[in-house]
């Protein structure tokens, strides 16, 4: 039984009479006949009983007329809902994101973004950039923000930069660096030849290394103890008071910046939810337009 089924049917239970059913229908009477008697052969039994003055419905043909009311109302009511996706975005959201831009970016963004959107929930996963995108391409994500400007086929904006610095507890000298323990965060690879290219442009020999740590924080708690100094971005030390943040500079005195990008695919811009993300994001991040 099909839609167009369901609609004979309906209009039979109107009108009462095949004549005036197939007019009404625009169909001739032995084809409406036809239809009927298909029907009843799909559903293995009596639907109508022919009277001298029109039709009267079986309780069997009661109860497939309450039922094809059911489905016009489910229908309706779908089509409601499915269109008001465009004016009220719904559904979730995958988003993959740097550890930097979740701690310190996405708690603000995303308690402004549901307050205006509160039916799209949002599944967050946060961690270090190269692992993030190559899980992105896999299509483990929807949307993807990472540090760096990649060489993405589809969609990209750029979002933020943030200088990179050395941090210390007290004064610094940068002309001085191998000199002093450097607790060496072990970043993504994209960082580390920024920072092996900015080191060697300005010394021959190492950083003197006496700590290694795959935390950001741990880093930094370190710093605070006057262990030695760590390279980060300006935003990762504004939970640890009592740092000194110095931003490196490049041979010409441009400072030495990390730029974050959101990358996703074009097709996901139909989804409702993720387009109200994608435009919420970008009047969030003004640079995002003139990048």
């Amino acid at each position: 039984m099909n839609s167009s089924d369901i609609d004979l049917f309906k209009t039979l239970y109107e009108e009462k009479n095949i004549t005036h059913t197939a007019k009404r229908l625009f169909i001739s009477q032995p084809a409406l006949s036809h239809r009927l008697r298909n029907l009843e052969k799909e559903f293995d039994c009596t639907l109508v009983l022919r009277q001298p003055r029109g039709i009267t419905f079986t309780p069997e043909g009661e109860r497939l007329y309450a039922y094809c009311l059911q489905q016009e109302k489910d229908y309706q009511a779908i089509r409601a809902e499915l269109s008001s996706f465009q004016s009220r975005p719904a559904g979730s959201i995958s988003i993959a994101c740097s550890n930097v831009f979740s701690k310190y970016h996405m708690p603000k963004l995303l308690s402004q973004f549901k307050a205006v959107y509160p039916q799209v929930e949002i599944h967050l996963r946060s961690g270090f950039s190269q692992h993030l995108y190559r899980d992105f391409r896999e299509g483990k994500f929807q949307l993807c923000i990472v540090r760096g400007d990649r060489n993405w086929e589809e969609e990209k904006r750029f979002l933020w930069q943030d200088p990179i610095c050395a941090f210390s507890k007290g004064p610094l000298d940068l002309t001085k660096l191998p000199s002093f323990p450097y607790i060496h965060y072990t970043t993504d690879p994209a960082m580390q030849d920024l920072l092996d290219d900015w080191w060697y442009a300005h010394f021959s020999q190492p950083p003197m290394t006496t700590i290694e740590t795959d935390a950001m924080d741990t880093s930094l708690k370190m710093v605070q103890q006057g262990l030695g100094f760590t390279f980060l971005t300006q935003s990762c030390g504004q939970d640890t008071p009592g740092l000194q943040a110095q931003i490196l500079t490049d041979s010409k005195g441009n400072p030495l910046i990390r730029e974050t990008w959101l990358y996703y695919r074009k097709d996901y811009t139909k989804l409702s939810g993720l387009k109200a993300f994608i435009d919420f994001i970008t009047q969030a991040y003004p640079l995002a337009e003139d990048k």
